[in-house]
């Protein structure tokens, strides 16, 4: 019998090992599984000899007033090539604070043909900024690059050196049912791991806006922006 007890110890000793084991390896997998990260399409922006930047930071008096990013930074992987399946996507950048008062945003595609171009207010406080692209103008064909820019008009009218920074879209085909989806944390996530940057950041954007003062979305925000190489911007809010 007491042959009998000690295997049944035994077993019960190496349960409750396999049991904790399998604990430990649920514990440290379930983070990682719930996290919002982006993975890359392998698609590059065309090559192009636009230029990046101006110089005029000190005319717009870039960062003087804190000591967050002194550049505009657009959200973008870097790729600098941001997916959607949207017809009509919004576009967002990191706008730091400046004298300056109004921005010029331009649309065009790979053989310069003008697609959209508008003057806009900036907003009074340092921050992620988001344009949408009106639904008056045509939609953007699919497989097609576009690329727009952001300058922020530091005098009286748009300077060649005023600063300024671009990127590239591409719009595809969606998967699904993905456009009549509401918005979530889940649809985000989904677009992240298929490489559709825009469409998981604005859905992202979408969802803190409306819910402020959910500290999972603004996580998820600050993973995605993360996954993405845009730490320097990941806890800027959003401030339009």
């Amino acid at each position: 019998m007491a042959k009998i007890n000690k295997s049944l110890f035994k077993y019960f000793v190496l349960a409750i090992g396999c049991v904790f084991s399998l604990s430990l390896v649920s514990v440290w997998i379930t983070p990682v599984q719930a996290g919002m990260t982006f993975t890359p399409p392998g698609r590059q922006a065309p090559r192009t000899n636009t230029v990046a930047g101006g110089s005029r930071g000190d005319t717009c008096a870039i960062g003087k007033n804190n000591n967050k990013t002194g550049a505009i930074v657009k959200v973008l992987p870097k790729s600098n090539i941001g997916l959607t399946t949207q017809q009509h996507p919004s576009i967002m950048f990191y706008v730091p604070a400046s004298t300056a008062q109004k921005a010029f945003f331009s649309i065009q595609d790979e053989d310069f043909n003008h697609y959209y171009q508008t003057t806009l207010q900036l907003p009074q406080k340092a921050g992620v900024m988001e344009i949408k692209i009106p639904a008056s103008v045509p939609e953007l064909a699919t497989g097609k690059n576009y690329q727009y820019s952001l300058a922020m008009i530091c005098g009286v009218d748009l300077e060649p050196d005023d600063p300024l920074t671009s990127g590239w879209i591409q719009r595809v085909q969606p998967q699904g049912n993905v456009l009549n989806e509401k918005a979530s944390v889940e649809l985000a996530s989904r677009f992240a791991s298929d490489g559709i940057w825009l469409d998981a950041v604005s859905t992202l954007a979408e969802l803190r806006k409306s819910q402020p003062s959910n500290q999972s979305i603004v996580n998820s925000w600050q993973q995605l922006l993360n996954s993405a190489g845009l730490s320097e911007i990941a806890q800027e809010p959003i401030v339009n």
